[in-house]
Formats: structure tokens, C-alpha cells, sequence
């Protein structure tokens, strides 16, 4: 019987006849330690994070002079850099502290002031965007109204109801369709926005409220539950109606106008105000190592008191 061959090992525990062959296996490379393999990985971790790099808010990667890639605050992965444009819009459209902080980690913005002059393209953006909103709103008025008038139109194809106008002083709009069904559709919108404005204020008195009491005993007494046997009361008492509520159309369509009106320039206020602040407080790029920023106390408490912060 024949003795198993042997095979020789050297120290390293590689056949020493693959040692003599292969000049690599002769001088094997050195166990690494753990450290080193650690700092490797992370290596490959910041380098496939480097290339597949893009902005958390418009998911692109391209940069352009200016709106490079930043990374801000404690965020990692897909989350950690983002445009100094896409940030610096997002801080002046969200609210609450979204300025000065990190909306996903809650991390604080290491803030760079930056003294700038009074720019006179900021108050007329401002009356730029305060006119184009309250066109947007006028022609969404003028639009309802000219659908009202088509619809009054269609339902008086004949033309019975405007003909019947031609006697008075209104017979200078009956004459001419469009002028006559455009006021058409002003009175009845403005009957409809003092309807909708009552049911509304009713609508807010609780029900031990007095005054709701009085919109009832007003119904009542108007004839709402209890109609007039008569025919021509009842075209009179719509009359009345109409007029009234067309009154109080144009006086909660004020209202409404006024409260719109102040609400949209507060709002382009606000977020000029703070687009003019996002460049005077300008985020650094912290370069994935967050620490906790150290702030004036000063301008602190200047945003704080503009509840930026």
C-alpha cells in the first residue's frame, strides 16, 4: 500500500512548492487590523455618497456657480446635501423655525451674517406680486360673474326678461345684451355672497346665543316660513329680498376684499422679508461634520423675535 504523499507548508500555510511558483503566495501581504479595514469602508462609504450626490429638495445633481451642493446640518444618506437655491427658498417659504433649522433633523443652521444695503428690486417685486394677486382674485370675481350672466342669458333665450326692461330707464342696457346680462350677473352675485355671508354669521351664534333668536323672529317676520297668499306680495317680498341681500353682498364683498387684500400683502411681505434675510444670514456648508453652532446673542434675538428661530 502506498504511503499518502505529503504536502509540504510553509509558515504562512501555503504548499511550499506554490510558495517557489507563485512570487505572491512566497510573500503573502500582512494581515490588516481592524482599524484599517474600518477606514476603508468608510472611505468607500464617502466616495459612493460623493458620486451619487444630489439635492434632497429638487433631486437633481448638477451645480451651477453659486448653488453648489451643501451639507448643512446632521442629515446622511440621500438626505445630506442640498442646492444653497433650493435651501435658501425653502427658508423663506416654510414657516416656523424651518430659517434657522434643519426640518428633518431639527439640527440648527451655522449662520453667516452678512451686512447688505437697502435694495430698491425687493419693493418693487413687492408691488409686483401684490398686483398680480389681486388681478388673479379680480378676474376670479369677473369670471363667476360672467358665467352668472351666460347662465341668465341661456335661460332667457327669447329675450323676454330683458324686453321687459325696455320701458324705463333701463332700457339703455336692455338695448344691448352684454352690458345687461353682465349687471345681471353683479346683482345676483353679490345677492348670492350676502346669502352665503348671513348663512355664514347665523351660523357662528350658538344656539342660546340671543341674537340667533332675532335671525329667527327676522325670517319669520320677513316671511321665509310663511309665505303671503298673494302673487304680488310675493314678487315684492323677492324684491325686498334681492335688494337686501345685494346690500349685504356688497358689504361682506368689502370685507372680503379687505381681509384679501391684507392677507396678500402680509404674505408677499413676509416671504420677501425673509428671502432678503436668507442672504443676509447665509447657511455654511459644514462638509458632513455638524457641531452645535455658536450664534451672536444680538442677532439671536433677532430672530427669535422674528419668530425665526
Amino acid at each position: 500500500m502506498q504511503e499518502p504523499q505529503r504536502i509540504h507548508r510553509d509558515a504562512g500555510g501555503y504548499p511550499a512548492a506554490a510558495a517557489e511558483t507563485d512570487p505572491l503566495l512566497a510573500h503573502p501581504p500582512p494581515p490588516r487590523s481592524p482599524a484599517e479595514i474600518e477606514d476603508e469602508e468608510i472611505e468607500d462609504e464617502e466616495i459612493e455618497a460623493a458620486s451619487a450626490a444630489c439635492c434632497r429638495i429638487c433631486l437633481e445633481s448638477e451645480t451651477e456657480p453659486g448653488d453648489e451642493l451643501i451639507s448643512p446640518c446632521m442629515c446622511k444618506g440621500t438626505q445630506q446635501f442640498v442646492h444653497r437655491y433650493c435651501l435658501d427658498h425653502w427658508r423663506s417659504v416654510k414657516e416656523g423655525t424651518a430659517f434657522s433649522h434643519c426640518t428633518t433633523c431639527k439640527a440648527q443652521f451655522h449662520l453667516r451674517v452678512e451686512c447688505l444695503e437697502d435694495n430698491l428690486c425687493r419693493k418693487m417685486m413687492f408691488r409686483l406680486f401684490v398686483a398680480r394677486d389681486v388681478f388673479l382674485v379680480f378676474l376670479a370675481v369677473q369670471t363667476v360673474i360672467a358665467a352668472i350672466g351666460g347662465m341668465a342669458y341661456l335661460l332667457d333665450k327669447d329675450g323676454q326678461f330683458r324686453n321687459s326692461f325696455s320701458d324705463g330707464w333701463e332700457h339703455i342696457l336692455s338695448n344691448h345684451p352684454v352690458p345687461f346680462y353682465y349687471c345681471v350677473g353683479v346683482v345676483v352675485f353679490f345677492v348670492m355672497v350676502g346669502f352665503i355671508g348671513l348663512i355664514v354669521q347665523c351660523s357662528s351664534f350658538n344656539t342660546n346665543d340671543p341674537c340667533l333668536a332675532g335671525c329667527r323672529n327676522c325670517c319669520y317676520g320677513w316671511g321665509i316660513l310663511d309665505f303671503p297668499a298673494s302673487i304680488e306680495a310675493c314678487l315684492a317680498l323677492a324684491v325686498i329680498f334681492v335688494i337686501v341681500f345685494a346690500i349685504l353682498g356688497v358689504a361682506y364683498g368689502f370685507f372680503a376684499a379687505t381681509v384679501a387684500v391684507q392677507r396678500i400683502l402680509q404674505r408677499h411681505y413676509h416671504i420677501l422679508t425673509k428671502r432678503e434675510l436668507t442672504k443676509e444670514y447665509v447657511v455654511e456648508d459644514l462638509r458632513g461634520c455638524y457641531t452645535p453652532p455658536k450664534m451672536d446673542p444680538e442677532q439671536e434675538q433677532r430672530l427669535r423675535t422674528l419668530q425665526l428661530m
